[in-house]
C-alpha cells in the first residue's frame, strides 16, 4: 500500500491496481458519464478487491458540491430566530429530509444590509450547493440576483413567478374553521391579520375576506403582524367596546398562533373567560398552541412537511433532476380544542357577587 502510516487502501492504490489515473478512480466510483461502462467496471473490481471506500468528501469534490444546503433564517435584532416555535419546525423537516438524502445542512443567519451578490457567493464558492428561504417578505430584490445567475434556491412559505417554491394554501383549514365557528352559532368574527408585507400574511387575509363574504357573517379586522404583542393590541382594538357589546365579536380569527396567544393574555388581564365569554382560532399549530390554557383551536399549517418538500426539490435542482421552476401546495387543516365554544352574552369582566 503507498500509505505506510495507515493500512487502510487510499484512491493511489485503486488506480495503480486498475491502471488508470487517480481522477478517473474519482470519476468511476461516482458514475460520471465521461468514464466508460468497462473503465468504470475495472475502478469498481479494484476498489472492491482492496476494501477501498471513497470519503464524502472526495465523492462530493468529484461531483462539484459542497454536499451541504443553506437554511436562510431572518436574523432579529430582538430575540433570537430559533426562540420562535415556526423556525425549528422547519428544521426538524430540512434536517431530517437533508440526511435521507446524505446532504448536511448550514444555518445561514439573513442580515438586513447582506446583498443577493454575498448570498450567491455562498453557492458560487461551494460554501452550499443552494439555499432555502424561511421567511421573507413578498417583495425581496435578492430573489432575483439568485435568479440571473441560474443559482438553485427554494422559497419556503413564499412563493413568486418562475421561482420554485413550496407553501400551503390557507383556505382549506381557514374554511374548516369557519365553518366549526358558524356551527357553533357565531356571526360576528374578529380578525388580526398577518404582516401584510408578506405574502402569508396577504393570502390568509384575502381568504378570510372569501368566507366572510360565503358565510354572511361580520367581520372587524384589525391589522397585525404575526406577534404575540399585536394580537394583544389588535385584541383591544377589535374589541373595544366589551364583548358584551352590541355586535361584538364572539369569536376571534388571527393569523398564527403567537398572535391568538397575545389575544388570550389580553382576555386574561381583564377577567374574560375563554370560550365562555370569547371563542378563539388560532393558525400554525405549533406546540405552543397545544400548551395554552384553554388549548387552542386553529388552522394546522404542515411547516415540517413544508421544510422537507422545500429540501427535497432542492436537491433535485441540484443533482439535475428537476430543471424547471416547481410550485408546490400542501394543504392546511383545522384542529379543535378547548378554545372554542357557542357564543355567551356574559359581561367581559367578571363582578364578584356577594
Amino acid at each position: 500500500m503507498s500509505n505506510d502510516n495507515d493500512s487502510r487502501p487510499v484512491r493511489a492504490d485503486v488506480a495503480r491496481v486498475a491502471g488508470v489515473a487517480e481522477s478517473t478512480v474519482s470519476r468511476a466510483l461516482n458514475d460520471s458519464p465521461l468514464i466508460s461502462g468497462a473503465v468504470k467496471e475495472k475502478v469498481r473490481r479494484a476498489a472492491l478487491s482492496l476494501g477501498y471506500v471513497p470519503s464524502r468528501q472526495a465523492a462530493m469534490f468529484a461531483r462539484n458540491r459542497s454536499g451541504s444546503i443553506g437554511l436562510v433564517v431572518p436574523r432579529y435584532s430582538a430575540f433570537p430566530p430559533f426562540s420562535r416555535a415556526y423556525f425549528p419546525a422547519v428544521l426538524d423537516g430540512v434536517v431530517v429530509a437533508a440526511e435521507k438524502r446524505g446532504c448536511f445542512v448550514t444555518i445561514i443567519l439573513d442580515r438586513a444590509d447582506a446583498s443577493g451578490e454575498e448570498l450567491a457567493q455562498l453557492v458560487t464558492g461551494k460554501s452550499v450547493d443552494g439555499l432555502l428561504f424561511t421567511v421573507s417578505p413578498a417583495e425581496y430584490s435578492r430573489y432575483h440576483v439568485l435568479e440571473k445567475l441560474g443559482l438553485p434556491f427554494v422559497l419556503i412559505s413564499n412563493y413568486h413567478e418562475a421561482m420554485s417554491s413550496v407553501d400551503a394554501t390557507p383556505e382549506p383549514g381557514m374554511r374548516k374553521a369557519m365553518e366549526h365557528a358558524c356551527s357553533l352559532g357565531h356571526r360576528t368574527i374578529g380578525y388580526i391579520t398577518g404582516d401584510l408585507r408578506y405574502t402569508n400574511g396577504q393570502d390568509r387575509l384575502r381568504v378570510f375576506r372569501k368566507l366572510v363574504s360565503e358565510y354572511g357573517v361580520t367581520a372587524r379586522i384589525s391589522e397585525g403582524d404575526f406577534s404575540r404583542t399585536s394580537g394583544y393590541r389588535c385584541a383591544g382594538e377589535i374589541l373595544s367596546g366589551g364583548t358584551a357589546a352590541a355586535g361584538a365579536p364572539t369569536l376571534i380569527m388571527a393569523a398564527s398562533d403567537r398572535a391568538a396567544l397575545g389575544v388570550l393574555a389580553w382576555c386574561k388581564d381583564r377577567g374574560i373567560a375563554v370560550p365562555e365569554e370569547l371563542s378563539l382560532i388560532g393558525y400554525d399549530d405549533l406546540h405552543p398552541a397545544q400548551d395554552a390554557d384553554p388549548p387552542l383551536s386553529t388552522v394546522r399549517n404542515p411547516i415540517s412537511e413544508g421544510g422537507a418538500r422545500a429540501t427535497d426539490l432542492l436537491l433535485d435542482i441540484v443533482e439535475g433532476t428537476c430543471t424547471t421552476p416547481t410550485v408546490l401546495w400542501l394543504d392546511t387543516d383545522y384542529v379543535s380544542r378547548e378554545s372554542t365554544g357557542p357564543p355567551s352574552a356574559l359581561v367581559p369582566a367578571r363582578e364578584t357577587t356577594r
